[in-house]
């Protein structure tokens, strides 16, 4: 024969113990949720001060960039090597060498193999 269960009276106290309950883990939930997306924030506020310093360093180095482009001595170093023009009072010579990229020699093969063989 099985045994009989007891009877489980739900009154008053209990009631209030559950919605004590339900509301003590809601505001558990709601608690964790504000930490989650505070700890969120803060990764992404912590990545965009990265990108601001890094763009602040792109500009300085664009604006170092730009002076020098406007400078004299990048403009008589354009005249110079690109234009072939020289200051008043120089000589300008132009010097014409062969190609260094192309001597005729397979890769790791000395000068003197070339000439004399190996």
């Amino acid at each position: 024969m099985p045994l009989p269960l007891p009877r489980v009276r739900f009154g008053p106290t209990h009631m209030v113990l559950a919605v004590a309950m339900l509301l003590v883990s809601l505001f558990a939930y709601a608690a964790v949720q504000s930490a989650a997306r505070s700890h969120g924030l803060a990764e992404e506020r912590y990545r965009l001060e990265l990108e601001l310093w890094e763009l602040h360093r792109q500009r300085a180095e664009l604006e170092g960039l730009a002076e020098y482009l406007r400078s004299d001595e990048y403009l008589e170093g354009v005249a110079r090597q690109q234009l072939g023009l020289a200051r008043e009072g120089e000589i300008s010579v132009l010097v014409d060498a062969p190609d260094p990229g192309d001597t005729g020699r397979e890769p790791g093969e000395r000068w003197w193999e070339e000439r004399f063989g190996r």
